[in-house]
């Protein structure tokens, strides 16, 4: 018997998708169009552990047909697809997007490892050049922000465009506030006044008269967080990302990405949304024809303004010199419309107080974003920092293979489910792993990684951590959220027999300027990323935390791709863009001490959990978090 199941196989070899379902009938909810699809299908009640039985080389073949691939993907790759795969056996909905469209290739021209600004400035760039339609969903929280300003003033670029086409332009936003109405119904469609107001601030219908703009709001309560965050423009280009669009001051990642795939992010938008359109997408009955070939580099119209040669230059430089009106640069006073280049430039010629090494002193002031601005660098001088890239500009590549792992939201009050496509991506990542897996997460303690690390470190796979030192410890105190970073390493190491605690390698979080960690809690210099890279060619990279919120309820988006050449520039953008590499690593009892004097860090925190004031600051941790002004 195959692994993947006749129901399985036949379902993602189905011609219809919740997308061409709901072209045929817009105005139906996209619900009521997904279970018309799917209310014949049988789901197996059996829930299978990953790595449960052995797949076969005839398994990895029946997977590799189960995708749009244009050339046969890597083991590894179909290893941990067929096992996502088998998660449409109790539920034909489990990713979220309809099954035929869950894998095919595409490619990736662009990444951005950075601060909030870069990539809301790229976000800016690509609405106002839209034609169609924009599908913006951002978790927990939409706050009315400078970044959130940036993106307000390009929809009115974007309305006066559309305005001189003729025409307008369809934009749906999303995003996760919190209201008493989804107790009865999850999905409430936002009324004028309310998203006006103060506390998020979109421009009213009369300011973007060219804008058919429609905001929903989206919460399954309890705990089914939405923590999605894309953007979908036209159909053609897809946006995953770690950041929502709120003032922070961590370094998040953004992965820009065309191709096949981008089918895929656009039916799971659908899908999220779940009411009818109000107005329907112009694009829905009109699928994009895709390129033969695609454009990189300075031939790639969102990423020439990045400026190839000097390789840093953000897309301010289109803002500055574009026409766009007065009001889109003023919500960028804030430190906003300052390039990294320039600011190296100027400071080289002692424009901004004069040093001996400019370059440092102006990467300061690009990760000194508008909440921190006088946050002082610790690293010495002298250090070289030609390596420092905020804007990844990806190498020409043929399309690869990707695909969606995502989760749905669980508002229970449990922590067992795994059964989903980004929980079994995961694990499947960890148990199918020859060498070694890299993982960046602000947070690291739902048990299930916590046993699949310890699993495949005893089987000889060399595991890399870059963590966050205190990232919201209030929430992660609390029960059944699996403790703080510190009291998690710590009991990890503590487990771990001696032979096996050199394969795993633990690093706080340490930024780019600093030569010491700094405790999230300081608002300083923290991270945001969320990717694994497995074997340094299969990657997953996207919402999800790799906590108990993000496993057990949030609704989740991730990529998986198949490309060593994107997982490499990937990796070195991580290490180009931060000193966690070079100074954060933990010794093994989980302690970070100075390497030159063993001294140990004047904010770490307890490395022993379960303390009463530690709870006390996880209920207050939790109401913040709810309150969108925790970390999440």
């Amino acid at each position: 018997m195959s692994f993947i199941s006749d129901r399985v196989y036949d379902l993602i070899h189905r011609r219809e998708t919740v997308t061409s379902a709901l072209a045929a009938s817009p105005t139906a909810t996209v619900e009521s169009i997904a279970e018309e699809l799917y209310k014949n299908f049988k789901c197996d009640s059996s829930k299978a552990k990953v790595g449960e039985r052995k797949l076969t080389p005839a398994d990895m073949d029946r997977a590799a047909q189960c995708g749009k691939f244009t050339s046969r993907p890597s083991d590894l790759f179909l290893q941990i697809y067929a096992e996502v795969l088998h998660t449409l056996e109790h539920d034909p909905m489990a990713n979220l997007v309809s099954p035929p469209l869950i894998a095919s290739t595409g490619v990736i021209p662009l990444s951005i490892i950075s601060v909030i600004p870069d990539i809301i400035r790229h976000y800016a760039d690509c609405i106002v050049q839209a034609e169609k339609e924009i599908f913006l969903a951002t978790s927990n929280f939409w706050e009315a922000s400078t970044a959130a300003h940036i993106i307000t003033d390009a929809l009115r670029e974007l309305s006066r465009r559309a305005g001189k086409r003729g025409h307008k332009v369809v934009v749906k936003i999303m995003y996760d506030r919190g209201n008493i109405k989804q107790i009865v119904k999850g999905h409430q469609i936002v009324s004028v006044a309310e998203y006006t107001g103060e506390a998020v601030k979109l421009p009213a219908p009369h300011e973007i008269p060219n804008i058919a703009l429609e905001v929903c709001n989206y919460h399954r309560p309890i705990l089914g967080t939405f923590h999605a965050k894309f953007m979908v423009v036209d159909r053609k280009i897809a946006f995953i990302n770690s950041n929502n669009i709120q003032d922070r001051v961590n370094v998040e990642m953004m992965v820009h990405v065309e191709g096949a795939i981008v089918e895929a992010v656009y039916d799971m938008a659908l899908l999220s949304w779940a009411n009818s359109l109000n107005p329907p997408f112009p694009l829905l009955s009109c699928p994009p024809t895709r390129p033969d070939h695609y454009r990189f580099q300075d031939d790639h119209s969102h990423i020439s303004s990045k400026n190839l040669d000097s390789a840093k230059v953000d897309a301010a430089r289109t803002i500055q010199t574009s026409e766009y009106p007065q009001d889109l640069k003023r919500g960028q006073q804030d430190g906003y419309d300052v390039d990294y280049e320039t600011e190296k430039k100027n400071n080289e010629q002692g424009l901004h107080g004069g040093t001996k090494n400019g370059k440092l002193l102006a990467i300061t002031k690009h990760l000194n974003t508008n909440l921190q601005p006088d946050t002082k660098a610790t690293l010495p001088d002298g250090v070289d920092m030609e390596d420092f890239s905020p804007h990844i500009i990806h190498k020409p590549h043929a399309p690869f293979p990707i695909a969606m792992v995502n989760r749905k939201p669980r508002g229970s009050i449990e922590y067992t489910d795994v059964n989903n496509p980004q929980d079994t991506a995961w694990l499947a990542a960890l148990h199918y792993a020859e060498r070694k897996v890299f993982i960046q997460t602000p947070t690291f303690n739902a048990p299930a990684v916590v046993d699949a690390t310890l699993a495949a470190i005893r089987k000889g796979i060399e595991i890399t951590l870059f963590l966050d030192l205190g990232f919201n410890d209030g929430g992660e105190a609390l029960p059944f959220q699996g403790g703080t970073n510190e009291v998690v390493i710590a009991k990890m190491f503590k487990d771990l027999e001696p032979e096996h605690r050199k394969l795993f390698r633990v690093f706080w979080y340490t930024a780019k300027d600093m030569c010491r960690p700094i405790n999230a809690s300081k608002k300083q210099r923290n991270c945001h990323v969320k990717i694994m890279i497995i074997d340094d060619h299969v990657g997953i990279q996207g919402n999800g935390n790799q906590d108990s919120q993000s496993w057990y309820h949030s609704q989740e988006a991730n990529i998986l791709i198949d490309s060593p050449a994107v997982c490499k520039e990937w990796a070195d953008g991580i290490r180009a863009n931060q000193n966690t590499h070079i100074y954060g690593r933990l010794d093994e009892d989980g302690i970070w001490r100075d390497p030159k004097d063993g001294s140990l860090l004047d904010d770490m925190g307890s490395t022993k959990g379960g303390s009463i004031s530690g709870t006390m600051k996880g209920l207050v941790g939790a109401v913040k978090r709810v309150q969108g002004t925790g970390g999440f």
